[in-house]
C-alpha cells in the first residue's frame, strides 16, 4: 500500500506543476503532428553530431 500511496503523491505532484504539464501537452501535440523520430534514429543523429 505504501508504494500506491507515493504514486498518488508523485502523480498529484506533477498535476501540480505547470511547466510539466505544458511540456506533456507539447510533446503530445509533436506525437499527434508527427514530429517524432524513432529512437535508432535519434541515436544516429547524436552521434553524427558528437554529442554522444
Amino acid at each position: 500500500m505504501n508504494g500506491l500511496l507515493e504514486e498518488l503523491v508523485e502523480t498529484f505532484s506533477i498535476l501540480d506543476d505547470k511547466d510539466a504539464i505544458d511540456s506533456l501537452k507539447e510533446a503530445e501535440a509533436d506525437v499527434t503532428a508527427g514530429r517524432v523520430r524513432n529512437y535508432d534514429d535519434f541515436f544516429k543523429e547524436l552521434k553524427q553530431t558528437g554529442e554522444i
